[in-house]
């Protein structure tokens, strides 16, 4: 009997066990660390963890807008967006739910469930530059980011002192200021110096250095007494760039200040697309450029239009205008949403829809007569030193305008645009709704955005 009795118990436990099992959820490792309550049962077989664990370990910021539905993570100066919904969507849902630096890109919303937000593993840790492995003999999501390399240290005077530190991957940083020696820690994980780094010498600084320790870097700013400073992060690639930005701008001369050049689309005899309420592409894009110009005097640069009058100006003498700035923006009107945008740069035509652009902005009997290749060639052989600049630019200022304004990039893309040649590589095409373009907040935003770039070192700085 008591045999019996101890044989159901077995089977009872072997039951109980089995149940377990099958209800247990994987393991979540980050970057080796341990994060609890990964579950799929939100949306079936996908993973989702808890927003704060998750972002932290992929060293992000996290930050939820109840009243917008939006949730956002920033790493490395890039900005992050998800829809927060109070309900898992239902499968094959999709809509549009995930944004990194204004573009969409794969993956589900984030939940809200129990009062916490839960976030999609694969999606977030991959738009951060990190690998998604499952390990079925484990039952273990395997999160790694890539070890960060140091790559370089270098001082930039313009606008203001600063030191730019470039790392090749995102990767968790701290500061930390001791105050009674003016010293600045910065303490980067899992990172390794490339090569052996000069110290760096400066005018609010004594000495800059960087030392490996423990799988870690850490760089040592000594301040004079009394310097202000500032850290922030720029995306750079893959990686980002950390400026440390020291004490204020002084003695700016006229020449000094940043050049932005703004080309106001069609005009004159060209009128471009016409928009019930809104009128003609011509005078939307002149009156754009007008208060945005004036948003961007007041922010201390420079600006000069390529067209003040409803006249048509050809597109060389609109391309030479673009020689010395240190932004071209070419405006225009397409039929996107509103509060999306199209940003292209100069370039090889990356499909089909840029290549028609090209060739309808060019307006060229040389396109017309098929001899895109041979103006092609021209345009990035023989008038841009450094095409990369302009996607450079370009993605950047995307990025900027998603992060002061909300506003979206449906496409970032080259194409060989005859207008961007005078830019040298500075140069970038924008496209907006009529309804954007005719609204108070698009230029005060653009101008913001510019601003940001301008201070990040992204514009107006020697590369």
């Amino acid at each position: 009997m008591s045999s019996a009795r101890s044989v159901r118990r077995l089977l009872v436990c072997l039951l109980l066990s089995s149940a377990a099992l099958a209800f247990a959820e994987p393991r979540l490792l980050v970057n080796g660390r341990d994060i609890a309550a990964n579950t799929t049962e939100l949306v079936k077989g996908t993973s989702y963890a808890p927003g704060a664990a998750l972002a932290r370990a992929l060293g992000a910021e996290l930050s939820s807008d109840l009243g917008r539905g939006i949730v956002s993570l920033q790493a490395g100066g890039r900005v992050m967006q998800l829809a927060l919904v109070g309900e898992p969507p239902a499968a094959g849902a999709s809509t549009p739910a995930v944004w990194l630096d204004g573009r969409a890109v794969a993956g589900g919303p984030a939940v809200m469930t129990g009062g916490e937000v839960f976030l999609p593993v694969k999606a977030v840790a991959e738009a951060l530059g990190a690998s998604v492995t499952y390990l079925a003999d484990e039952d273990t999501v395997m999160v790694v980011q890539p070890r960060a390399r140091l790559t370089a240290m270098r001082v930039q005077a313009r606008g203001g002192e600063r030191v730019e530190l470039s790392l090749s991957a995102l990767v968790r940083y701290s500061t930390f200021f001791n105050e009674p020696l003016s010293t600045l820690h910065v303490y980067f994980e899992r990172t390794d110096i490339e090569t052996r780094l000069p110290t760096l010498e400066g005018e609010a600084f004594t000495t800059t250095t960087a030392t490996a320790t423990s799988g870690a870097t850490e760089v040592r700013v000594q301040l004079r007494p009394g310097t202000p400073y500032r850290v922030y992060a720029v995306p750079d690639g893959r990686g980002f760039r950390l400026n440390v930005a020291l004490g204020a701008a002084t003695g700016e001369t006229e020449s000094d200040k940043v050049y932005v050049v703004i080309d106001p689309g069609h005009g004159g005899s060209d009128q471009g697309i016409l928009t019930p309420g809104f009128g003609s592409e011509a005078t939307l894009t002149l009156a754009f450029a007008e208060r945005l110009a004036s948003a961007l005097a007041g922010r201390g640069m420079r600006v000069a239009l390529t067209r003040d009058l409803d006249a048509l100006v050809d597109v060389a003498a609109r391309e030479k205008l673009g020689v010395g700035a240190d932004l071209f923006i070419s405006v225009h009107v397409a039929p996107v949403e509103l509060g999306e945008f199209r940003a292209y740069y100069l370039g090889a035509a990356a499909n089909v829809t840029s290549l028609d652009m090209a060739v309808r902005e060019n307006a060229t009997a040389a396109l017309r007569e098929g001899a895109t290749d041979a103006l092609r060639r021209e345009l990035l052989l023989g008038l841009v030193p450094d095409l990369d600049v302009g996607r450079r630019v370009s993605e950047a200022l995307a990025g900027r305008l998603f992060a002061v304004g909300g506003y979206r990039a449906e496409v970032v893309a080259s194409a060989p645009l005859q207008v961007l040649g005078g830019a040298a590589g500075r140069g970038v095409l924008l496209e907006f709704s009529a309804a954007d373009l005719a609204s108070d907040g698009l230029p005060e935003r653009f101008a913001d955005a510019i601003e940001q770039l301008a201070r990040e070192g992204g514009i107006g700085a020697a590369r």
